[in-house]
């Protein structure tokens, strides 16, 4: 295993790898000793997000064709707006638009030029989510180029044309915490209530029914004890990067008295990361020095100057050997995948 001061490795019976070890399917933790038992710990302080009635991570509106359904939009009032995409520039009305979050911003909130105007979304449906009944004219002529391939979709199954894919995340905005798929840490995205952001398939979402909820979610996936702890369990990419996923998210312990830690929680979400970390180990009954393995383990890994290793037992020998592990989202699904798994 790579990390910043050198290689380092430790000797596991293979009992010790997996999550869960009454599952095969389950993915195996790389951690020394100590460091896993703070991730056990942390673990059995409380149930996963989702077994607690707070929140459903689930991943964000498909468009199926982005070059049709995502704009720039220029400044201006009025009932319509001038859009461009590329080299397109046209008229759309201006109701339908809802401004975009993608994970490339939550993963660099620098890297976008205004100056390009509002990345917004041409949105089709209505605030149940279902798509419109009809296009008004502008939407219709803006979309029409694209009238032939937009049916061939593989999602669209005979819906509407113009539809939207997982639009019901945001039809109806509530509330919620937003993440990027691929990131080295969570570093969330708090949505208040009728926010019309509308997050993208790069994001992930957990709406909450409660603002209280999404602000004391967001303190949790924005302290480095909790990254540090879903950096343990998300996949590997390159650079140092991981795959915050849906089930990832989901396996995410909570306070085991939810109600009565938001309150303490939510306000730490204008706290300094660090100091963040005792007041989250205190809102799951344990002292931070019980944790801290797991903090300095995550801070020692370094940037992998090449593709992760994952460990595979050979059916002739009691050795694992090492093999080079693809950058793939995994398919297993967590314990909760038997009948109402948190989606991927």
């Amino acid at each position: 295993m790579h990390r910043a001061a050198g290689d380092a490795s430790t000797l596991l019976p293979p009992d010790a790898l997996p999550l869960d070890a009454h599952d095969p399917a389950s993915p195996w933790l790389l951690l020394p000793p100590e460091t896993r038992d703070a991730f056990d710990a942390l673990r059995a302080a409380g149930p996963p997000l989702a077994d607690a009635d707070v929140a459903r991570p689930t991943l964000g509106v498909k468009c199926g064709c982005n070059d049709a359904f995502l704009v720039d939009v220029e400044p201006g009032d009025g009932p319509t707006a001038v859009v461009h995409a590329g080299d397109r520039v046209g008229r759309v009305e201006r109701a339908l638009l809802r401004p975009v979050l993608r994970g490339e911003d939550l993963a660099r909130p620098h890297a976008r030029d205004d100056a390009q105007g509002v990345a917004s979304i041409l949105w089709t449906h209505g605030d149940d989510g279902a798509p419109l009944p009809a296009l008004p004219p502008l939407a219709a002529r803006w979309l029409a180029p694209w009238r032939d391939r937009l049916p061939e979709r593989a999602a669209s199954r005979g819906a509407r044309w113009w539809s939207l894919f997982s639009a019901a995340v945001a039809a109806a905005p509530r509330a919620g915490d937003c993440w990027a798929d691929l990131a080295r840490t969570p570093a969330p995205r708090l949505l208040g209530a009728g926010d019309p952001t509308v997050p993208l398939n790069t994001c992930y979402v957990a709406p909450c029914d409660d603002p209280l909820d999404a602000r004391a979610l967001a303190a949790l996936l924005a302290t480095p004890l909790v990254a540090a702890w879903l950096g343990a369990l998300a996949e590997p990419a390159r650079g140092g990067f991981r795959r915050h996923l849906a089930w990832t998210v989901a396996l995410l312990p909570t306070p085991r008295d939810w109600r009565r830690a938001r309150l303490v929680l939510a306000p730490a979400l204008d706290v300094e990361p660090t100091a963040r970390n005792a007041i989250v180990a205190a809102a799951f009954g344990l002292p931070l020095h019980r944790l801290a393995p797991l903090l300095a383990w995550d801070a020692g890994l370094a940037p992998a100057p090449r593709p992760p290793v994952r460990l595979v037992r050979e059916r002739r020998h009691d050795a694992p050997t090492a093999i080079p592990a693809p950058i793939a989202p995994t398919r297993w699904r967590g314990p909760h995948a038997r009948g109402h798994g948190a989606p991927c």
